[in-house]
């Protein structure tokens, strides 16, 4: 069972991103070695990262739901991408002026101010770039028939609920997405995960562990085909 997230539902997601990726190589050990001396910060990681994600007007955030229906047990955050984004432009032809994407761009700031003021005790600060350092060397991967599509930016289960088919419902709907619009989906597999990605479709096309993520044994770029 999954639903579209709301604000309230940041400090649930945070504590399950926080569980999912405590001890995965790239969010959790490479960018936080100090975690578990600081887990408030690191939960506050998160949750300041799906506020950002939950205010973008090209993203959709998902929850999956306990077989209650009562509990948060995953995440998954997917963005439409590319010049045919029709979510993206949905605030209007106003550009950063329309007022969705006005917050969203005033809100990110607030929250890099925050990081400011209040640095992120668990995290490693000499890595706080290395996303946009990175990018600059794999982003050619979006191009050409690939510049539209529906990205999983974000997708992590509690370590108590995996294997319970609550990933496989947060991709589907993604899947489905990328479907509808005529565009295929694309992902950023973490170490072990490409497998579970295949199942639905995807195949590798390339590696983002370049760069500062060199030592980074996860990477795994991959795409789906249009249908």
């Amino acid at each position: 069972m999954i639903r579209e997230a709301t604000h309230e539902d940041l400090r649930s997601m945070a504590e399950v991103l926080a569980a999912a990726f405590h001890n995965e190589e790239l969010f959790g050990v490479f960018l936080h070695p100090h975690r578990n001396e600081y887990p408030d910060d690191f939960l506050r990681y998160f949750e300041y990262m799906m506020w950002k994600h939950l205010l973008d007007p090209s993203r959709t955030v998902l929850v999956a739901l306990d077989q209650a229906g009562a509990k948060i047990v995953g995440v998954g955050s997917w963005q439409r991408q590319g010049s045919s984004a029709s979510r993206a432009s949905a605030a209007g032809d106003m550009g950063w002026l329309a007022p969705q994407k006005l917050y969203h761009t005033l809100a990110s700031k607030w929250t890099d101010a925050q990081f400011m003021m209040w640095p992120n005790k668990a995290a490693d600060p000499t890595k706080a770039n290395v996303f946009e350092e990175s990018y600059v060397l794999y982003k050619h991967h979006w191009a050409g028939s690939r510049e539209n599509s529906w990205y999983l930016a974000f997708l992590g289960v509690h370590p108590d609920y995996q294997r319970k088919h609550h990933g496989k419902e947060l991709v589907q709907w993604g899947i489905e997405q990328a479907a509808k619009d005529g565009v295929c989906a694309s992902v950023i597999s973490s170490y072990g995960s490409e497998a579970f990605y295949g199942r639905f479709g995807y195949v590798e096309v390339g590696r983002s562990n370049v760069g500062p993520l060199a030592e980074m044994k996860g990477g795994a770029i991959m795409f789906t085909e249009v249908l």
